[in-house]
């Protein structure tokens, strides 16, 4: 085909196309049915440390057709559903690699939408559209490795308005399911597919020597034998063919990517953050429910709901009620309090992503739903902000085993321990991540060195509104700890701290199960435990926070604000706040010596 010799579809031409592709198409599933040319390869370990063979690049966006930016987007999210059946795929030496009999059939219910595909000269919409690009990088990179195309049909037409970036690139067209792409090497070899924020990449590992450099493939010949390029395709959302039968007015249709937010609490850094940021942007956020705590604190203790001020939010009620329910259910149990933490999180990622469109390019996420969105391929081809909140899961597990060798008698120190997959998930979402905002300076810190490509921003904590807090006159001064008495807020280094000490020591939260704890601070009457109720900045001379681990530092933010004293680790993250001494976790004395200055 031509440009000069194209002309505009017909509907009869398509009704005849349809037939005989739904004969072939049930001839090839016969036929394969009897005698099946190839089998499914499952992902696998053994070639995952072999040397790269292949690799091949192609971008995911910028193909020159800005002007139908739907079936882009479409075409993405395909190669997004698809990339897990083809990825960490070993297959052994002289088998076949079937791209059809790899990936299934591609229906809408595995979640393949309108994507692009060559038919006629023209670019349509169709179901599934744009895996071509999965199968033109597969065949180039095969052919990059010195492997056998068994089996490749090329284009009539190219679908990108710019040359391919690749001098080699293999065109290697598929429809379902008799025009396939197969391979087959004399060695084991092992594929890897990616999808950053811009590029398709691919690359084939394998114990194999280098192959040599090959001649492109994406020409054609014509009949003198002199070789061509592929004509450019049509597009049929920007073509100017209205009498076409699959002309459709461009009105309504989405010509740039979208921006969705995905939240799972509410802080008002994040929220101030985001009002200034992405103000006018569809928000996926959970519902507050009080089946979430076993103990419900007074007013602006608990974690306050998501602000309304957004017309365009998106609750995701399902996944909140089971998560409160679930949480309800574990609050007590020390070991498995973490986990059904996890779980939750889990529940409302996938439910968010059920909610997300091709066209959600950009995607502000909170840290605690980056694993799981990472894992289903959720922030596959898409551009990433992390509003984070806490340090990764690698880290606050070293953190605890370190506290774990100094007080080894304490479970609650073991009491955090995800999946190791799910560390690696968390891991290598935050290395994609182009943004980062956090008003903690632990994370940041942290996340400065995971993430050196990310823009990083600091975040200022807001202040709470608090009157000054009245001093009285004691005998003894009033030591508040801020947390529960665990040992990972620091209770053990406090308890050590406070030896021999005279003072009141005032527990904000919970009271720790090892009655023991405090021995050693006065008798009974001078030990307070305050559940998270009443006045409990009255009379205090410092509010301290030695933990190890320690995200929300609320109550401490609150002593400042209300002129207190305030004594806490660098896990706390208030680096740079007025009125705060810090000292690091575990250091006994600089903990001792930081009281007794504070306390004179």
């Amino acid at each position: 085909m031509s440009v000069q010799a194209w002309q505009p579809p017909r509907r009869i031409d398509a009704i005849d196309f349809w037939l005989r592709s739904r004969l072939l198409a049930t001839a090839h599933a016969l036929r394969e049915m009897l005698r099946p040319s190839a089998r499914r390869w499952q992902g696998g370990h053994a070639l995952a440390d072999a040397p790269v063979l292949a690799q091949h690049r192609s971008p995911l966006w910028s193909d020159g057709r800005a002007d139908e930016f739907p079936l882009v987007a479409g075409k993405v999210q395909n190669l997004r559903v698809a990339r897990p059946a083809f990825d960490a795929v070993e297959v052994p030496a002289g088998e076949l690699l079937s791209f059809w009999r790899q990936l299934g059939r591609p229906g809408a219910g595995r979640g393949f939408v309108l994507g692009r595909e060559v038919r006629g000269g023209c670019v349509v919409p169709t179901l599934a559209g744009g895996l071509c690009q999965l199968s033109n990088a597969l065949a180039t990179l095969a052919v990059r490795a010195g492997f056998e195309l068994v089996e490749r049909h090329g284009h009539t037409a190219r679908i990108e308005r710019v040359n391919a970036p690749d001098g080699d690139a293999v065109d290697a067209t598929v429809f379902w399911n008799y025009v396939d792409l197969k391979l087959r090497a004399r060695h084991a070899w092992r594929l890897e597919v990616e999808l950053t924020e811009t590029e398709l990449v691919l690359r084939i590992r394998a114990q194999a020597p280098m192959p040599a450099a090959v001649a492109p493939v994406m020409l054609r010949r014509t009949g003198d034998g002199a070789a061509t390029a592929l004509p450019v395709a049509r597009g049929c959302l920007s073509c100017e063919q209205a009498a076409c039968f699959r002309h459709r007015p461009q009105a309504g249709l989405a010509l740039e990517g979208r921006t969705a937010v995905l939240v799972d609490g509410w802080t008002p850094e994040f929220a101030r953050y985001l009002r200034t940021a992405h103000p006018q942007v569809q928000r996926m956020q959970p519902v507050p429910m009080r089946l979430a705590f076993w103990r419900v604190p007074p007013a602006g203790w608990h974690r306050e709901p998501l602000e309304e001020d957004s017309g365009r939010a998106s609750k995701a009620w399902a996944a909140s009620l089971r998560r409160a329910l679930w949480q309800r259910l574990w609050a007590r149990h020390v070991g498995r309090r973490q986990a059904s933490l996890i779980d939750g999180q889990r529940w409302l990622a996938l439910a968010f992503a059920a909610r997300l469109a091709p066209a959600h390019t950009h995607l502000v996420v909170e840290q605690a739903l980056l694993p799981h969105l990472q894992r289903i391929g959720a922030l596959d081809g898409r551009r990433i902000t992390v509003l984070a909140s806490a340090l990764p899961m690698a880290d606050i597990e070293r953190r605890l085993d370190a506290a774990s060798l100094r007080w080894p008698d304490d479970a609650t120190l073991r009491d955090f321990r995800a999946d190791p997959s799910l560390v690696r998930a968390e891991a290598l979402a935050l290395a994609r991540a182009s943004a980062i905002v956090t008003p903690h300076a632990g994370v940041a810190h942290a996340l400065a060195k995971l993430a050196p490509q990310a823009a990083l921003q600091r975040l200022a904590w807001t202040l709470p509104a608090a009157q000054a807090a009245p001093r009285e006159s004691h005998e003894l001064p009033i030591v508040v700890f801020a947390a529960s008495a665990l040992a990972r807020k620091g209770a053990r280094e406090l308890a050590a701290a406070l030896q021999d000490r005279p003072c009141r020591l005032r527990v904000l939260g919970a009271a720790s199960d090892d009655a023991r704890l405090w021995q050693g601070i006065g008798d009974a009457s001078h030990i307070e435990h305050m559940n998270w109720r009443g006045d409990w900045l009255a009379g205090a001379a410092v509010v301290v926070l030695p933990a190890h681990v320690e995200h929300a530092p609320r109550a401490l933010l609150r002593a400042v604000a209300a002129g207190v004293p305030v004594v806490a680790s660098t896990a706390c993250g208030l680096a740079g706040l007025e009125g705060v001494h810090e000292v690091a976790p575990g250091d006994v004395d600089a903990l001792r010596n930081a009281l007794q200055a504070v306390l004179a």
